[in-house]
C-alpha cells in the first residue's frame, strides 16, 4: 500500500480558474447581449429602406417619434424623479445610534454610497427610467388618436361630452394617470428602503424618523393622492363602457352607486392630500396613517365590495324596468357605432316563388356559380414557384364579375403560390422560385358539355400583360434576390432595396439569420421581402385592421390584391362590445371592438409590390385622426380606378360582426327599442348553422318523365342545431351585382333553426360605402342547413355514391322573381367535373344535369340561357393534363392497389375514395386516346327498384 506522502495531491480550484469562467460567461452574456441588440438594430435599418422602398419612410418616422416622445422622454421623467429620490435621501442625515455595528446590510450600502454615490444613483435612476419608459412607449397609437382628436358630431347621454372625447382622449389620459400613480408609488417604497438604508429610519426605539423624512415621504404622498383624485374622476367617464349592467354602458347600478361612490372617493383622496399637509406642519405621522387607512377601506368597500353585493341582489330583478334608460341608450348606440343605422328601413320581403314566372325571370339562375373555391382549385392544383401543390384552403382562387365574350361572368382567379419550400437549394428559394406564373382563370358559372371546367378568355380584359412575372402573393417564401439583367428583367417600380454597400448585405444577413446572403449577393442584386400582402399591409398601417381574406382581381393587364381596412374602437360609449366569435382568428377584427367602419381599400400590386391605401369612408373620425397622424400615406377615393371599384366586394370579416350583431339589435316591429322586447330571446336572430339534425323533409323528385314523390326521410348531419359551425358568408351574383349573403334564423328555439328568418345582405356602393340590406320571408323557407340536408338526400337516391363534403359544391340563394331558390351543384372526377344540380323552390326539389335542366323541371318553362356550352373544351385537372395516358394508367393501377390494401385494412371509405380517383386518371387517359368513357348507369332508388339515369337532360 503506497503511503499517503506518495499519493498525487488533490488539485485544488484556483481563484484565476474562477475568474477564468467568470470573464468566459460574462463574454458569452456579452455575445448574446450584442447579437440580440445587433438583430433589433438590423431590422430596424432595414425596416426602414422597406418604407423608403414604398415611398411612405413618413409613417415609420412618425411611429418613431410618438415612441421617442413617449418612451424616452417619460421615462427621463421617470428617471429624475427616482434621481431626486435618491439624492434627498443621501442629503439627508442618519439617526444617532439607529444600528448596531452587526447590522452588515446597512453598513455595505453606506459604504457603496460614500464611495460611488452618483454612480449609484445614476444606475438606479436608469434603470427606473427604462423600466417605466417601456411600456409607455407601446401605447404610441393611444398617444398620436389623443393629437390628433377629432369630433364625432354626436354627444353622449350620459356626461354631455363629444364621443370623440371616450374614443381619443380618454384612454390615453386614463393610462397615463394610472402610469403615474404607480411611478410615485414605486418610487415611494424605494425611497423608504434607501431611508432605511441609509439610516435615517428605524424599526423601532423613538424617534424612529428624522423631519427631513417625514418631508420627502409626505410630498410623494401627496402626490400620490392628488393624482388618485384625478384618476377616480376618469373613472366616472368610464362607467359608460361598464360590463357591470346587463348591457353595456352606465346600469342602474352603476348610476346609483357606483358614480357616487367614485366621488366620494374624490374627495376622500383630496382630504388626505390636506391631512398630509396638516401632518407635516405638525410634525406627526397620525392624522396621514389614519386617513390613508380609512382611504384604502372606502375604496374597496365602496368602490368593488358594495357594487359586486348590490349587483348580485338584484340580478333577479326584472332587467327591462330597471335597466330600461340604460338599454335604450344602448340599444341607439351600438347601432350607430357598429354602422347598422338605417338597416331596419331597407328591409324587404322575399315574395313566394310560386307565382308564375317567365323566362326573363329565370335568367337570373344563370348566375349560379356550377364551380366551387374548393372545386375550382382541385381543378387548377395551382403549382408553386417550386412546383404542383395541394390546394390550401386559405389561396383558394378568388371569383370576380369580368366581361367574357361580350357578357358579364363570374370567373375565378387562382394565383400561384410563391413558395418552392425549405427543402430546395438557396438559390432557387432566392433568386429563381422567386415568382408566380399568370394566373389560372376559369368560369365559374359555365362548364362544357361534360361537365368540366372551362378556361374563361374574355375581351382582353383578363389578359394578364405585365412581365417579369408576380413577386408579391398571398402565400410566400422568404425574401427574393432580384438582378436588373434578368431575362425577363423585374418591373423597374419593383419595391426592392439595392444591396449596393457590404453593410446593407450584412444588415440584412443578421435580420433574416442567413450569413449566405452575404457571400452570394452581389452590388448589382436588388432584395424584396415582406412579400405577403397580408403582412405587407401591416407593416405599412399597423394602427388599422384589416381582414383576413384578401382577393386577387385582374385589371388593365395587372394582378392586384385588395384587402380590406377597418378602423376600431372599444369606447364608444354607451355601445356593446361586439360578437367576434364567428370571425377567424387571423383576422384583425377577432378582438374587443364596440365600433367599426371599413374605411379604407387596400390594393396591392402582385408584379412590384407597391401599395395604395384608398379612404372609402372620408366621415368617419377614426380615420381622419388617422389621416391628420399620416397626411400623406392615404389616396383619394377619386383616384381608384373604375375597374377596379367594379371588383370590390362586401367584407367578410365585418359582415361575420355586423350580422351577428344586427339578430339581437335589429330594427322591426318585435324589437323597436322597446326595453321588454329587447330582453326577451324571443324575436332574436343567430347566424344560420351549416347542418342542422333532424331536417325530416319531403322532397318532390322528378323522374325521366313525370314527377314521383319520395319518402321522407332524416337528413344525416354532422352537427346538431345550435352548434358550429355557422355558415360563412355566401358571394352571390343578383341583378349583375356581386352580393354577400348571410342567412340568419331564429335563436329561441332549435327547431326554427330549420327555418330560415331572413337574409343580410351587403353590397359596395360606387362611393366605396359599404349598404346593408334585409330580406325576410313571408313562407316557409329552409335554413341553410336543412335546405343542404334536402338537396343532398335527394341527390344520394340517384347517385349513391355521393358520400363525401367534396362531392358537393356551394349552397347558393338565388333571387328568381323576387323568390328565393336554393341551388346545390355535385361533382365527379375527384371533384372536378360537375355531374348534376338539385334545385329547390316552393317546397319542391328538382334534379338535372344543368342549372338550366332543373329550372324547367321546376318552374315548367324553359329557360332562356344554357350553362352547359357544347362547343367549349374542358380544362382537366392541371395535375394531370400533362400526362401521358400511359402514366395516367400507371397511376391508376398504383391507386386500384392501395385501394385494395384499405379494404384489406378495413378502411372502405378510403378505399371507395381511391377507386373513384383511379377511375378519373382511367377516364382521362381514354380521353386522350379518343375514346369515349361510358355514360350509362344505373342506380337503385331506396325502395329497391332500379331506375335509369332518372336525371332531367337540360
Amino acid at each position: 500500500m503506497r503511503p499517503p506522502s506518495d499519493l498525487p495531491r488533490r488539485r485544488t480550484l484556483k481563484s484565476g480558474g474562477r475568474r477564468g469562467r467568470t470573464v468566459a460567461l460574462g463574454a458569452v452574456s456579452v455575445l448574446v447581449v450584442g447579437i440580440v441588440a445587433a438583430r433589433g438594430l438590423a431590422r430596424q435599418v432595414t425596416d426602414g429602406w422597406w418604407f423608403d422602398a414604398l415611398g411612405h419612410r413618413e409613417v415609420l418616422s412618425t411611429i418613431n417619434r410618438a415612441r421617442f416622445e413617449l418612451g424616452v422622454l417619460g421615462g427621463l421623467a421617470a428617471a429624475l424623479l427616482m434621481y431626486a429620490c435618491l439624492f434627498l435621501v443621501d442629503r439627508t442625515p442618519p439617526l444617532e445610534r439607529a444600528y448596531g455595528t452587526d447590522d452588515q446590510l446597512v453598513t455595505r450600502y453606506q459604504v457603496l454610497v460614500a464611495e460611488h454615490g452618483l454612480v449609484w444613483r445614476l444606475s438606479v435612476s436608469g434603470l427606473f427610467g427604462l423600466v417605466a419608459g417601456l411600456p409607455l412607449a407601446g401605447r404610441w397609437q393611444d398617444w398620436l388618436l389623443f393629437r390628433h382628436a377629432v369630433s364625432f358630431g354626436r354627444s353622449d347621454e350620459v356626461y354631455g361630452h363629444d364621443v370623440g372625447f371616450y374614443v381619443f382622449r380618454l384612454p390615453f389620459l386614463t393610462y397615463a394617470v394610472e402610469w403615474l400613480f404607480t411611478i410615485l408609488l414605486v418610487a415611494t417604497l424605494l425611497s423608504v428602503v434607501a431611508h432605511y438604508l441609509s439610516g435615517s429610519v428605524r424599526l423601532a426605539g423613538p424617534g424612529r424618523s428624522s423631519p427631513g423624512v417625514r418631508l420627502h415621504l409626505s410630498v410623494l404622498l401627496i402626490a400620490m393622492a392628488l393624482v388618485r383624485a384625478g384618476a377616480y374622476w376618469l373613472h366616472r367617464y368610464e362607467l359608460v363602457t361598464s360590463m357591470r349592467g346587463y348591457v353595456r354602458g352606465l346600469g342602474s347600478t352603476d348610476e346609483h352607486h357606483v358614480q357616487p361612490a367614485l366621488v366620494l372617493l374624490v374627495l376622500v383622496a383630496l382630504t388626505t392630500a390636506v391631512l398630509l399637509v396638516v401632518g407635516l406642519r405638525q410634525r406627526s405621522w397620525r392624522l396621514p396613517v389614519v386617513a390613508t387607512a380609512l382611504w384604502a377601506v372606502l375604496a374597496l368597500v365602496a368602490g368593488t365590495v358594495y357594487p359586486a353585493i348590490v349587483q348580485r341582489v338584484r340580478s333577479h330583478d326584472e332587467p327591462a324596468l330597471r335597466e330600461r334608460s340604460a338599454i335604450q341608450r344602448n340599444v341607439a348606440a351600438t347601432r350607430t357605432a357598429m354602422g347598422l343605422d338605417g338597416v331596419g328601413d331597407t328591409t324587404e320581403t322575399l315574395r313566394s316563388s310560386s307565382e308564375p314566372v317567365g323566362a326573363d325571370d329565370l335568367a337570373s339562375l344563370a348566375d349560379a356559380r356550377l364551380l366551387s373555391p374548393a372545386a375550382a382549385a382541385r381543378t387548377m392544383s395551382l403549382p408553386s414557384s417550386g412546383g404542383l401543390r395541394a390546394p390550401d384552403p386559405a389561396t383558394r382562387p378568388d371569383v370576380g364579375l369580368y366581361r367574357v365574350d361580350g357578357e358579364e361572368r363570374q370567373v375565378y382567379v387562382g394565383v400561384p403560390a410563391i413558395d418552392p419550400g425549405d427543402r430546395v437549394a438557396w438559390d432557387v428559394r432566392h433568386r429563381e422560385s422567386v415568382t408566380a406564373p399568370a394566373p389560372r382563370l376559369l368560369e365559374a358559372s359555365t362548364v362544357s358539355a361534360d361537365g368540366g371546367a372551362v378556361a374563361a378568355s374574355g375581351d382582353g380584359a383578363l389578359e394578364v400583360r405585365a412581365t417579369g412575372g408576380m413577386y408579391v402573393g398571398e402565400e410566400v417564401g422568404s425574401f427574393a434576390l432580384v438582378a436588373d439583367s434578368g431575362t425577363p428583367g423585374p418591373p423597374l417600380s419593383l419595391t426592392a432595396v439595392p444591396l449596393s454597400s457590404f453593410a446593407r448585405r450584412a444588415a440584412f444577413a443578421l435580420r433574416f439569420a442567413d450569413l449566405e446572403l452575404v457571400q452570394r449577393a452581389g452590388d448589382g442584386d436588388r432584395i424584396l421581402y415582406v412579400r405577403s400582402v397580408a403582412d405587407r399591409v401591416r407593416m405599412l398601417a399597423p394602427f388599422l385592421q384589416w381582414d383576413s381574406d384578401p382577393y386577387a382581381v385582374v385589371v388593365a393587364g395587372r394582378v392586384l390584391w385588395i384587402v380590406d381596412g377597418y378602423t376600431t374602437a372599444d369606447t364608444y360609449p354607451s355601445a356593446e362590445r361586439a360578437d367576434v366569435t364567428e370571425v377567424p382568428a387571423g383576422s384583425g377584427l377577432h378582438r374587443d371592438l364596440n365600433y367599426v367602419r371599413n374605411s379604407v381599400k387596400a390594393v396591392i400590386d402582385a408584379h412590384d409590390g407597391r401599395i395604395n391605401l384608398y379612404v372609402a369612408d372620408a366621415e368617419d373620425p377614426v380615420l381622419r385622426a388617422w389621416r391628420g397622424a399620416f397626411p400623406a400615406l392615404f389616396d383619394s377615393w377619386a383616384s381608384l380606378q373604375p375597374a377596379v371599384k367594379a371588383q370590390l366586394r362586401y367584407p367578410g370579416d365585418l359582415m361575420r360582426v355586423q350580422a351577428a350583431m344586427w339578430g339581437r339589435y335589429r330594427t322591426d316591429d318585435l324589437r323597436s327599442g322597446d326595453a321588454a322586447a329587447f330582453t326577451s330571446v324571443s324575436g332574436r336572430w343567430t347566424t344560420a348553422p351549416a347542418r342542422v339534425a333532424g331536417a325530416g323533409l319531403s322532397a318532390e323528385v322528378p323522374s325521366s318523365t313525370a314527377t314521383t314523390s319520395a319518402t321522407p326521410t332524416t337528413a344525416a348531419a354532422s352537427a346538431t342545431a345550435g352548434t358550429r359551425p355557422v355558415v360563412s358568408p355566401i358571394e352571390v351574383v343578383w341583378n349583375g351585382q356581386m352580393v354577400t349573403v348571410t342567412p340568419m334564423v331564429a335563436a329561441d328555439r332549435p327547431a326554427t333553426r330549420e327555418n330560415l328568418a331572413a337574409l343580410v345582405t351587403g353590397t359596395v356602393d360606387v362611393d366605396g360605402t359599404p349598404a346593408l340590406r334585409v330580406l325576410r320571408t313571408d313562407a316557409p323557407v329552409p335554413s341553410p342547413g336543412a335546405a343542404r340536408a334536402r338537396l343532398e338526400q335527394t341527390a344520394r337516391q340517384f347517385v349513391p355514391t355521393l358520400d363525401s363534403e367534396s362531392d358537393f359544391g356551394e349552397l347558393q340563394p338565388m333571387e328568381v322573381a323576387g323568390g328565393l331558390v336554393w341551388v346545390l351543384p355535385w361533382y365527379e372526377a375527384a371533384g372536378t367535373r360537375v355531374a348534376g344540380v338539385a334545385m329547390w323552390a316552393n317546397g319542391e326539389v328538382r334534379v338535372a344535369r344543368s342549372v338550366e335542366g332543373a329550372a324547367e323541371a321546376l318552374f315548367g318553362v324553359d329557360p332562356a340561357f344554357t350553362t352547359r356550352a357544347p362547343g367549349s373544351t374542358s380544362v382537366p385537372p392541371a395535375s394531370s393534363a400533362d400526362e401521358t395516358p400511359e402514366g395516367l394508367l400507371a397511376r391508376a393501377d398504383e391507386l386500384q392497389r392501395q385501394a385494395s390494401a384499405r379494404l384489406m385494412a378495413g378502411q372502405p371509405t378510403e378505399a371507395i375514395n381511391l377507386l373513384r380517383e383511379a377511375y378519373e386518371l382511367a377516364a382521362e387517359a381514354a380521353r386522350k386516346r379518343a375514346l369515349s368513357p361510358p355514360v350509362t348507369t344505373t342506380t337503385t332508388a331506396p325502395a329497391g327498384t332500379t331506375t335509369t339515369a332518372p336525371m332531367v337532360d337540360a
